[in-house]
């Protein structure tokens, strides 16, 4: 069965974007035969999606950012996700911690609040 990935990043405030990434496999399959030709290899806009992801959340840690990459099922589309969140916010987050592969995690921890 195919499968679709996705980059999903959201904060205390809700959820902020449903990237699709399976399209940037491609490049670094070629980037392989490139580097194997001695050629240059071309960069990958994953690399450049996912750093300015990470320096939204370190310059924003009152929002406890979290960013994981997950694989769905081709009929599992980025709106569904989305949908899903929409739905149940914390199920949510709570199913993607479970099944995805963490990138960043500065999720608050309810003995660290000081002031509610």
């Amino acid at each position: 069965m195919t499968k679709n990935a996705y980059l999903i990043y959201w904060c205390n405030e809700g959820l902020e974007s449903v990237v699709p990434i399976s399209q940037y496999e491609e490049i670094d399959v070629a980037n392989t035969v490139r580097i194997l030709a001695d050629e240059d290899p071309v960069r990958n806009p994953i690399n450049t999606i996912i750093q300015t992801m990470l320096l939204r959340a370190r310059c924003n840690t009152q929002r406890h950012y979290e960013l994981y990459a997950i694989e769905a099922d081709t009929g599992i589309a980025g709106r569904d996700i989305e949908a899903m969140f929409d739905h149940d916010p914390q199920g949510s987050a709570d199913t993607i911690r479970k099944i995805g592969v963490k990138l960043w995690s500065d999720r608050a921890k309810p003995d660290r609040v000081k002031i509610v």
